[in-house]
């Protein structure tokens, strides 16, 4: 193994576009879901990770499980472990596999082509040689494969062209063919009631369907919401029928009264890949694009849902990420807003920071939650040293002339706003906490440089250079700012390629050079000692070894 080896993924909850895949093993219940190119495995009790799966030459593109073995489908080869280890590769296929289905004691892979192998599995080790192959042809893509109940030996294939095909896996033979709904298949699921099935389409309907005469029994529109991506039926007696859409709201339907029963609005941030209602409970199962699996619950009166427990990570990607906590958990700021702490020790204890009833407001606008929040971190601070006392991060936001504190014991933001007092509004564009934790410093695209009390709030100076012609320490943006240890000398640089060194009591300029070249991010070791390392990263490098770009290392050499 590699020093650099991949080992698992930090707030991966599931890849968009891989459906999970539920196992029941005794009395608990068990969903394994993708995460690029590993697979992670949660207890449904509370959403644990108990397993996390090796790393895989290329990203899963399906998901199947049975008691303690995994199938993962990658490219065109198909994984299967036991647990954690690897027992088998099946290799037949030519192209790249989008479905797997387990079928009795059978595993059916489709690719893109419209070829199906069939593998036996017994419980034993599964053999490496299909049993058999289907061809469905090249105008039938397939899309969705399903198994309805009691239909011995039999499986209905969905397509990419709309109809739908049932064949017989045990002579290869179709048996029969269903005309569709002139628009694409993209989901199907067998109904308690026998011959019963409902058909999700891209054109946004939902058809069940009495596959026994060929009859459409009802059907329900979804266009509004997008196409049907995903589907489950209720069975714990109640009729209902749930639906996910691309736009991410998830649609309840009452079969009985043939209409809308309620709806899940703002469900998920992204299209839904998968929906199950756990057998004979009123719990449903969802997960999205948005790197997320849920749990809702039915248990009020009017038979609505409400969320019980989920998983979730950034629905975007991250921005800035930072250890914290002796490198036991990982700060992260996202493209989608938030602001989120991961365990690294624990998943479980992974969570969002609060920006104070986000849900309760958004709820009372009529607007999404992504609306209320805070514009995306751009960059941000932290100092454990003060954790327990008062606010102890920092961070600074897009297009945002404001800098919002966090306290992180509580994992809320702070009750302060801090606001540079420079004549001129100008976005915050840098920030460094103090070594001791009382003071921040905030740098402005504009040149200013400003401290703040953290436990107040107040402003205690700013840092000038009288040889400029504006009132501000730099000419142009501040990139960077660092203090040292001992709370001696403050670090800035401007993109224009200015490094200052100030007294960081007084506020006065000490020393200052410039590096020749734009520079648009500094990193700082402050445990180093007297002389001071700090790293830049220059914009528009001329400098180039094998075609990479590289930073140089600049030593500051401090007057302290």
């Amino acid at each position: 193994m590699g020093i650099f080896e991949p080992f698992r993924a930090i707030g991966y909850i599931t890849t968009g576009g891989v459906p999970f895949s539920l196992q029941r093993l005794g009395t608990e219940t068990f969903v394994t879901v993708s995460v690029g190119k590993a697979f992670h495995v949660y207890n449904c009790a509370k959403l644990t990770l108990v397993l996390a799966g090796p790393q895989l030459p290329k990203k899963i593109r399906a998901l199947a499980s049975f008691k303690e073995y995994t199938f993962a489908a990658y490219g065109s080869d198909i994984a299967v472990f036991k647990r954690t280890d690897l027992v088998v590769t099946f290799t037949k296929h030519e192209e790249k596999v989008n479905m797997l289905y387990l079928f009795g004691e059978y595993i059916l892979s489709a690719d893109i082509k419209g070829d199906i192998f069939i593998w036996a599995f017994r419980g034993a080790k599964p053999s490496n040689e299909p049993v058999g192959n289907i061809s469905l042809g090249d105008k039938f893509t397939p899309t969705c494969i399903m198994h309805p109940d009691t239909y011995l030996n039999k499986v209905i294939i969905g397509s990419e062209e709309g109809p739908l095909q049932l064949w017989n896996i045990s002579t290869k033979k179709k048996v029969y063919a269903f005309k569709g709904w002139d628009s694409s298949v993209r989901c199907c699921v067998s109904s308690p009631a026998l011959d019963m099935v409902a058909v999700g389409c891209s054109d946004g309907s939902i058809h069940v369907h009495n596959i026994r005469y060929d009859e459409e029994l009802m059907s329900f529109n979804h266009e509004i919401r997008g196409a049907v991506t995903a589907l489950s039926f209720r069975t714990d007696g109640q009729p209902l029928l749930a639906s996910g859409g691309s736009s991410g709201v998830i649609s309840i339907w009452n079969l009985e009264k043939r209409r809308l029963h309620s709806v899940i609005r703002e469900a998920h941030d992204g299209s839904i890949v998968s929906l199950h209602f756990f057998a004979n409970e009123p719990i449903l199962m969802s997960s999205a694009a948005d790197n997320s699996i849920k749990m809702w619950i039915f248990d009020n009166n009017e038979g609505d849902a409400r969320l019980l427990r989920f998983r979730s990570g950034h629905s975007a990607p991250p921005r800035c990420i930072r250890f914290y906590g002796n490198g036991k958990s990982i700060l992260s700021a996202g493209q989608d807003r938030a602001f989120r702490l991961f365990s690294v020790v624990q998943d479980q204890q992974s969570r969002e920071l609060s920006q104070r009833h986000v849900a309760k407001r958004a709820k009372k606008l009529r607007v999404k939650e992504e609306e209320i929040k805070l514009k995306p971190v751009i960059a941000f601070d932290c100092a454990e040293i003060r954790a327990r006392d008062w606010c102890n991060v920092v961070t600074c936001h897009m297009d945002t002339s404001k800098a919002y504190v966090w306290r992180l014991q509580n994992f809320v933001i702070g009750e302060h706003i801090l606001t540079p007092s420079s004549e001129t509004e100008s976005p915050i564009k840098a920030c460094t906490i103090s070594a001791c934790g009382n003071f921040t410093i905030l740098g402005t695209e504009g040149g200013w440089i400003e401290k703040f009390n953290l436990q107040s709030g107040i402003s205690r100076g700013s840092y000038i250079d009288g040889s400029l012609s504006l009132q501000c320490a730099h000419e142009g943006e501040v990139v960077g700012l660092a203090c040292d240890a001992t709370n001696g000398s403050l670090i800035s640089a401007g993109y224009r390629g200015d490094i200052k060194v100030w007294d960081f009591k007084s506020c006065k300029l000490k020393s200052k050079f410039n590096v020749g070249k734009s520079v648009t991010k500094i990193a700082y070791h402050r445990a180093n000692g007297n002389i001071q390392h700090v790293l830049l990263f220059p914009c528009r490098m001329t400098w180039m070894i094998n075609s990479f770009f590289v930073a140089v290392l600049w030593q500051v050499f401090l007057l302290l």
